[in-house]
């Protein structure tokens, strides 16, 4: 029988999303039967986590905030997640955390701070990162108007962010890092 994996997000503008549907793939191709919840899309219906070897919960970030979906899907998780009965990998997708000198600030302020205010205890059975996003303000961007002209003022100061350009600042080989160490630790 195929373990199942719950692989439960929350995406801003795609990064989230497209690191989980990679995360799935993954998974598929070592056997393990995935449910990939989109948060955002997902009606009222209470998710058990006790239904799956193991589950991995993503958030897109902006503006020093996890999505509300995440967080809260997280919240309401956490009793399950402490009881140390379930593999879970929590990541993050955020332009600042592309740069590796950040990563570390970036990682104690939006996942450790979190972990401390949901009273989430980091057992052997939690693992979490925060990845680099995409800064996308090509023509087929998803963002709308006023997140595009907020962020093409950031880019006035920021090299990273570059008009008319989508640029992506993951790293694919810590993401697959990420996912390699959930699929071992959950065996």
């Amino acid at each position: 029988m195929s373990k199942r994996v719950l692989i439960a997000y929350a995406s801003r503008f795609g990064s989230t999303e497209e690191i989980s549907i990679k995360f799935k793939q993954t998974l598929e191709e070592k056997g393990f039967v995935i449910d990939l919840v989109n948060l955002k899309a997902r009606k009222k219906e209470k998710l058990d986590m006790t239904d799956y070897s193991g589950v991995l919960i993503g958030s897109g970030i902006r503006i020093a905030r996890w999505t509300k979906e995440a967080k809260k899907f997280l919240k309401n998780n956490t009793k399950a997640i402490n009881d140390n009965k379930i593999l879970v990998g929590i990541y993050l997708s955020s332009g600042e955390a592309a740069d590796p000198y950040k990563r570390p600030t970036i990682i104690e302020k939006y996942l450790i701070d979190v972990f401390k205010e949901l009273g989430l205890n980091l057992g052997e059975n939690v693992l979490y990162d925060a990845f680099g996003g995409v800064f996308d303000l090509s023509k087929n961007t998803n963002l709308s108007w006023i997140n595009k002209k907020m962020l093409n003022m950031v880019g006035d100061e920021d090299p990273n962010i570059v008009r008319n350009e989508r640029r992506d600042y993951r790293d694919w080989d810590q993401i697959n890092r990420f996912i390699d160490n959930f699929i071992r630790k959950l065996g």
